[in-house]
């Protein structure tokens, strides 16, 4: 053998180990970007159902404030309601507590016989 075939043999020798050496790399590099291929993938579907998640607590947070708007517009209502309506009663209670009887209540309030009674009764007035 000459020179040159030793060389050529020691420079295919030399090419084969980089090959190797390349085609290595290149599996692993193909491995590490399937796993990346694969936690991406599982980022996705944590991700959409999170998102779907949210979506639902949203849905159900208008609905809530949707039934607390009507809840109070209903007690707004019902106070509203009460407060056209107790005025004489807020008002016997008071004069009841200071010692009025139930013919009073009648008289200056316009209540009725037996609502004046009860009121004395309740609020420790005298009949």
């Amino acid at each position: 053998m000459n020179l040159v075939t030793v060389s050529l043999a020691v420079v295919v020798v030399i090419l084969a180990f980089f090959l190797v050496q390349l085609i290595m790399r290149l599996h692993a590099l193909v491995n590490r970007v399937n796993q990346l291929e694969n936690r991406l993938n599982s980022q996705q579907v944590s991700i959409n159902g999170l998102t779907a998640g949210a979506v639902g607590v949203d849905n159900r947070l208008r609905s809530i404030e949707a039934r607390e708007s009507a809840i109070e517009h209903r007690q707004e209502s019902i106070e509203n309601q009460q407060s056209q309506g107790e005025a004489p009663f807020g008002e016997a209670i008071r004069l009841v507590q200071q010692g009025a009887t139930a013919e009073r209540l009648v008289e200056e309030l316009g209540l009725s016989q037996s609502e004046a009674s009860l009121i004395t009764m309740i609020h420790g007035g005298k009949q």
